[in-house]
């Protein structure tokens, strides 16, 4: 091998000394211009194969992670050393061939060390239905010490229906920590978003709508307006104008079902509220609330409760649960709501008896809870 490198060398030494005496020659004024041009040809070819004696010697040199693939780096050091004749030479010498054979510096910064799982390993199993629930989630957000974790049960929330979310986000939003805190109030606001968004296309689409649709459309804008509320997602003035919204909506869809369509008012006349003029006491709700209203279905009536509950009226709030009953509703599903009224109203006695009589546990209500805990000591 050294032999090898010796007899290229010694080649490509040759070849490029007598390249630079036929050049010395060529400049001679005495020679002719055919002898100039012709002494000039031949100190290229001996450059070009002194180049290629050479860039074949520094090429047996490279390491062999540089060799390959050989034409492509071959051709390289050759084209170096044709382009700069003698310094070209001393060039890939000196600045590519010893610097290549030096070893790569390391950076310690980039040294990832990666522990070996032990055998056997199983990847994690991905469920298609996350196995957390509502309660896991709400114990995490309220009890969990590190900050990441509880980012985490909040963020898991989004496969979660809103309703099912919203206490989560609710605790989320009182967090200490600024992430998790603006994360539940970016997700509340997203989910109050959608809601306004669907109500609003309701509402420009209620007058394209038939009659007959109408009232199912009216009821729907209702219930949306009262899940805002409901889920406190709007306060203040907000809070009242999306409460005054459902309470219109279904004043007109209880008060257009109860008038028949021969005396049904055009559309220029004023409609009266369902609150005067459907509302019946409760001691007279048997006769004249089956007089009005015939047709309407009771849930339209608890709903219509809620609203006026959540307004303030309760008076108003138990005439509406009192025509629900009339049409059918079921007596366990009013008497929380008439547990809450009468607790409001102060009349415990009456509390007490409706909380007795209540034979399912967990009905709805926002103070129901409190009531059923001092009734129970």
């Amino acid at each position: 091998m050294r032999r090898m490198y010796g007899l290229l060398a010694l080649s490509g030494v040759t070849a490029e000394v007598v390249a630079v005496l036929l050049v010395g020659l060529s400049a001679d004024d005495a020679l002719a211009a055919w002898q100039e041009g012709a002494l000039l040809f031949t100190a290229i070819v001996f450059h070009s194969a002194s180049s290629y004696y050479l860039a074949r010697m520094f090429w047996q040199s490279l390491p062999r992670r540089y060799k390959l693939p050989p034409r492509r780096s071959l051709g390289l050091l050759f084209v170096f050393l044709w382009i700069l004749p003698v310094f070209g030479a001393l060039g890939v010498l000196w600045s590519i061939t010893r610097a290549l054979k030096r070893p790569r510096t390391r950076s310690a910064k980039n040294v990832k060390i990666i522990i070996l799982p032990e055998l056997p390993f199983s990847p994690p199993v991905i469920f298609p239905v996350p196995p957390y629930s509502q309660g896991a989630l709400r114990q995490i957000v309220h009890f969990a010490e590190r900050s990441l974790k509880r980012l985490k049960a909040v963020m898991a929330t989004r496969h979660m229906a809103p309703r099912e979310a919203m206490e989560i986000w609710s605790k989320a939003t009182r967090d200490p920590i600024d992430d998790v805190r603006l994360l539940a109030y970016a997700m509340k606001d997203a989910h109050e978003k959608r809601l306004t968004d669907r109500v609003l296309a309701l509402t420009e689409a209620l007058p394209q709508l038939p009659p007959r649709a109408q009232n199912a459309c009216r009821k729907t804008i209702a219930a949306l307006c009262w899940e805002l509320v409901y889920h406190k997602l709007v306060q203040g003035a907000v809070r009242q104008h999306w409460l005054k919204n459902a309470c219109t909506q279904m004043e007109v869809v209880l008060t257009s079902s109860s008038i028949t369509p021969r005396d049904a008012p055009s559309a220029s006349a004023p409609v009266p509220a369902a609150s005067e003029a459907s509302l019946t006491s409760p001691k007279h709700g048997m006769s004249e609330a089956s007089s009005l209203g015939g047709g309407i279905d009771p849930d339209s009536w608890l709903l219509y409760g809620r609203i006026l509950l959540e307004s303030g009226e309760a008076a108003l709030a138990r005439k509406a649960f009192v025509n629900a009953e009339t049409r059918g509703a079921h007596q366990q599903q009013l008497l929380p709501w008439f547990a809450e009224i009468a607790f409001r109203e102060r009349k415990f006695s009456e509390a007490k008896r409706c909380l007795s009589a209540l034979a399912r546990v967990g009905e709805k209500g926002r103070e129901l809870a409190l009531v059923r805990a001092w009734w129970n000591k």
